[in-house]
């Protein structure tokens, strides 16, 4: 029966497939660190980004966080915002009296198995921290509609994909160390994912006036 909601719940609510290698590939969630996939700013189509994973990490390990990325995004906020506050698949279901918790921790525990599947497993103490926020997901959720709103806000999996990301930097990090006096810049990380994106848009911004100037000139 776990297996058959399993399966489910990956083809129906995640969208995994044959062709997206049943999400360990990505070409938008391979270019967003985790704790970014809130930021609707950054969903627009057409826009070509290097990856943001941490460098280091094996191609398996790469594979696993885009994955646990995509899912993160389909349970936490892929279908609607209102209010500031973006629902997803979990949110939604969530809402189902009775069930609709255990569906939801079922899901989380998806993610969770997931996040094990990297090279080596995952220490004690990350297991405990990501299950400590799928214990609280559950918790809250449990309180009749305003903790189904303070479920979507909490976002469970989202915080565990950020754990995840996390933890892969320092194991890359590791990896690195000893190879290079000049380690290479981690785009997976917020302040320089950001730092690459404000130069992207200067750039932009002046290739675009300097443009205009031509035409300008032309006319």
């Amino acid at each position: 029966m776990g297996g058959f909601l399993a399966k489910m719940i990956s083809k129906k609510i995640l969208g995994e497939s044959l062709e997206n290698k049943f999400g360990h590939e990505d070409p938008y969630f391979e270019t967003i660190p985790a704790s970014k996939l809130g930021d609707t700013s950054l969903r627009k189509k057409g826009k070509k980004r290097r990856k943001a994973l941490p460098p280091g990490i094996s191609d398996h390990d790469r594979k696993v966080l885009t994955k646990v990325k995509r899912r993160a995004y389909r349970l936490d906020m892929c279908l609607f915002s209102c209010c500031g506050i973006s629902f997803g698949w979990s949110s939604v279901i969530g809402f189902m009296p009775g069930i609709g918790d255990a569906i939801d921790a079922f899901m989380a525990l998806m993610v969770f198995r997931t996040c094990q599947q990297v090279e080596g497993g995952l220490p004690q103490s990350i297991s405990l921290k990501m299950m400590a926020n799928i214990i609280i997901d559950f918790c809250i959720g449990l309180v009749p509609v305003m903790g189904d709103i303070c479920d979507a806000m909490f976002r469970a999996n989202t915080r565990n994909a950020v754990v995840l990301e996390n933890f892969l930097r320092d194991k890359g990090a590791k990896n690195l160390m000893g190879h290079s006096d000049n380690p290479p810049p981690d785009p997976s990380d917020p302040e320089e994912f950001d730092r690459r994106e404000r130069e992207e848009l200067s750039a932009s911004s002046l290739t675009a006036a300097t443009r205009a100037k031509a035409t300008t000139r032309r006319n």
